[in-house]
């Protein structure tokens, strides 16, 4: 008896583990000023039979003063992002349809020795029926073709530039994000 039970509890155990979100991991960039980010992109919705994944920034503070940091991020213009093939040639963008809702910019702070993970991808775009795995980002918005098996990555750039009439001693400067590959 207990045989025939474990067989079916297995194999249900296996589908679910196959259907488990996917997630990619990039490297971390180099530290500028005591801080160092990278991308994850992990299995997100599908809408009309395209996949739609998301996109997040993790951030950390390893500066050795010990320190909070603050930045200011705007999520329509801190991310600069591309998309390339596994030679690195860039693919071009999807000529799509957009109305992205977003909010406006605000501060984060980061405690000494600490990380920070939000969203960065958006949504907003046109979405084609069954189009494969749309990469929805605020610098632009690219489609991997259904029955394309190519490996394709995702690389970015965060740039922090608080305003000018902010007297806040804030972290400014860029950091080029390690590419990261983009699961379809």
């Amino acid at each position: 008896m207990k045989k025939a039970f474990c067989l079916p509890f297995i194999i249900l155990l296996a589908s679910v583990a196959l259907r488990a979100s996917t997630e990619e991991t990039g490297a971390w960039s180099g530290a500028v000023s005591g801080l160092r980010g990278r991308l994850i992109v992990k299995d997100g919705e599908t809408f009309h039979g395209t996949r739609l994944p998301a996109v997040y920034l993790e951030l950390e503070n390893v500066s050795d003063v010990g320190n909070q940091m603050e930045f200011f991020f705007d999520p329509m213009g801190s991310i600069e992002s591309s998309v390339t093939d596994a030679a690195g040639k860039e693919v071009e963008q999807s000529p799509t349809p957009a109305d992205i809702l977003s909010p406006g910019p605000f501060w984060l702070a980061l405690p000494n020795d600490g990380s920070l993970r939000f969203r960065i991808s958006v949504s907003g775009y046109g979405i084609f029926e069954n189009s494969g795995t749309d990469i929805q980002m605020s610098s632009g918005n690219w489609i991997i073709k259904p029955a394309d098996k190519n490996k394709y990555y995702l690389a970015a750039t965060f740039e922090s530039k608080p305003p000018a009439s902010d007297r806040r001693r804030a972290w400014t400067g860029s950091l080029k994000l390690p590419r990261v590959l983009i699961p379809h």
